[in-house]
């Protein structure tokens, strides 16, 4: 009998060793872990489905990824507008998404290396979303910006991409195809610029009537925001601004700066750039551009701290008047993109107009101006804008370098079905927004429509906010990113259409890109095993929660 009992008892203590193993033997699980340990929720904000669709599922996609490893995501949607003044300004997001143009200035990936990921540029406003910071980082970004040997340089980017993807702050995910569609019966000669496609302002002084209709309309998803230069970051404004400003240099297909407000320029010495000013330029007010608008365009960019525009003037000394025709512009130390970031950027302001306004508004009032309305020098002049309706532009005819069309006429809509309709039914005649794999099914077919592509050094980036948990811990923001499935939405999405993204410098551009960075995306069992063995736990439900003693 004794022995009978005996084995009962064996049996029901077995019957709870195998209890606890199930419960606690699995990974790091464990029935009760205090609340206080649990990893905060993720509040991820994608954009609407109908506003951006690729944004939207791609969203979607990676949230469930995340779920898969323990996480609380929220999804959140979010108006355009909305997530660029609490995300883009004022970094007040967990993360979201969004796509950043590959314009011609940034084949020199000071954009990408320095702006976006010094910590310099982390305060609000400015472009390092993530607040990330790393001394050891921003040394080599330093060497990158102030040394001019194009090798040295070189090795300094290759080590900056490595770092970067290993302590993913702003993950990349995809570079696409830009494909963007135009009316071929009525207009030719369309340049599609690297990363800009038809947005390039080649496309707009290039583009050419076949026929009598000499205006162009031109359709987008969603409308401007601002048209102060001093103010705006969005590549939307900023498509419109380029073409009503001057700029003293400007950066072809090919990535070349090219003289352009500037008759000629040279580097006399490491630190001093000489220009020489283009002779009878006007504003569009008729008052002559002379070298006085040029250095008070730049002292004012420096004085009130113009967002778009102090990474790429921060190392500026000072402007000097030659005399009435040349300027020199002195620097710090030597600042290696000064030329195609700096000079070929900065818009020519109007002093007798901005002046006025700085003395009446103080720096922060100037750049809360509305800038209505805008006086440049460029190719187009502003017509009008009726705010979600329509805003046109029309031809300077005094320009040097004056457009083939005579105006412009920029439609927004509410989202990309807008645009294939109008595009479909000649209510529009080209677009700057870059179609699917399905937007491209429907207009295939239309016969006055031809399509351009063009490969893209821009991608679809994510932007973690390393200022709150638990984007300040790296081996979750490493898990995170592997779990990421880039391969697949680069399937699903856009039908092959575009390419894994692991580095901030895209493949095309060949010299400045480092193709033996590791590849963090598309492994969901690395993702768990990084959490595992940094003592990561879950709960039975498989909510996560940080390692004990954290």
């Amino acid at each position: 009998m004794k022995s009978k009992y005996r084995m009962i008892i064996i049996l029901m203590l077995l019957g709870l060793l195998t209890l606890s193993l199930s419960v606690f033997g699995e990974g790091n699980k464990s029935i009760s872990l205090p609340e206080e340990a649990k990893v905060p929720q993720i509040n991820y904000w994608i954009t609407s489905q109908t506003y951006d669709p690729v944004r939207y599922e791609i969203g979607l996609m990676v949230a469930e990824k995340w779920k898969e490893l323990g996480f609380d995501v929220k999804t959140t949607c979010l108006e355009w507008a909305t997530m660029s003044s609490k995300g883009m300004k004022a970094h007040e997001h967990d993360v979201f998404m969004i796509q950043w143009g590959g314009k011609a200035e940034r084949i020199d990936p000071f954009h990408w290396l320095y702006t976006l990921h010094h910590s310099s540029e982390a305060a609000s406003g400015k472009y390092n979303v993530a607040g990330y910071e790393n001394p050891e980082y921003d040394k080599l970004a330093e060497g990158f910006v102030t040394n001019t040997d194009l090798e040295k340089r070189r090795e300094y980017a290759f080590k900056m991409q490595e770092i970067l993807a290993h302590d993913v702050p702003q993950p990349p995910i995809v570079h696409r195809v830009v494909t963007h569609a135009y009316n071929k019966d009525d207009f030719e000669n369309v340049v599609m610029a690297m990363g800009e496609g038809l947005n390039s302002f080649w496309n707009w002084i290039n583009i050419t009537p076949k026929g009598d209709r000499k205006i162009l309309k031109y359709g987008y998803v969603g409308d401007i925001k601002l048209l102060n230069p001093l103010t705006t970051k969005t590549g939307a404004d900023i498509y419109i601004l380029n073409i009503i400003y001057d700029p003293l240099i400007r950066i072809d297909v090919n990535g070349k700066p090219q003289p352009w407000a500037a008759e000629s320029y040279k580097q006399i010495d490491e630190r001093t750039v000489e220009v020489v000013l283009r002779d009878n330029m006007k504003f569009h007010d008729g008052t002559p551009v002379t070298v006085d608008d040029v250095k008070y365009t730049f002292d004012l960019a420096k004085e009130v701290k113009a967002p778009y525009y102090s990474s790429k003037i921060k190392y500026l000394k000072e402007v000097k008047i030659v005399d009435n025709k040349t300027l020199r512009f002195v620097l710090v130390e030597p600042f290696a993109p000064f030329i195609s970031n700096g000079l070929a950027l900065v818009g020519i302001l109007p002093k007798h107009i901005w002046e006025k306004q700085y003395i009446e508004k103080g720096a922060e009032g100037l750049l809360n101006w509305d800038n209505q309305p805008p006086i440049g020098s460029g190719p187009f002049k502003f017509g009008y804008w009726r705010p979600n309706e329509e805003l046109k532009l029309v031809k300077n005819d005094e320009h040097f370098n004056p457009p083939k069309i005579e105006g412009l006429v920029r439609i927004p809509y509410a989202q990309a079905y807008g645009v294939v309709q109008g595009l479909k039914a000649k209510e529009i005649d080209g677009s700057g927004w870059s179609l699917l794999p399905l937007q491209i099914e429907e207009v295939k077919d239309a016969r006055h429509l031809s399509l351009g592509r063009i490969d893209d050094q821009g991608y679809y980036m994510l932007h973690y906010n390393l200022r709150v948990a638990p984007f300040d811990d790296i081996n979750i923001r490493r898990a995170l990113t592997y779990a990421i499935p880039k391969k697949k939405i680069v399937q699903l999405i856009f039908e092959d259409l575009a390419v894994p993204a692991y580095s901030v410098v895209a493949p095309v551009n060949k010299f400045w890109h480092n193709p033996g960075i590791e590849k963090v995306g598309d492994n969901i069992e690395k993702a768990k095993s990084i959490l595992e063995e940094s003592g990561f736990r879950w709960d039975i439900d498989g909510h996560i929660y940080y390692p004990e003693n954290y």
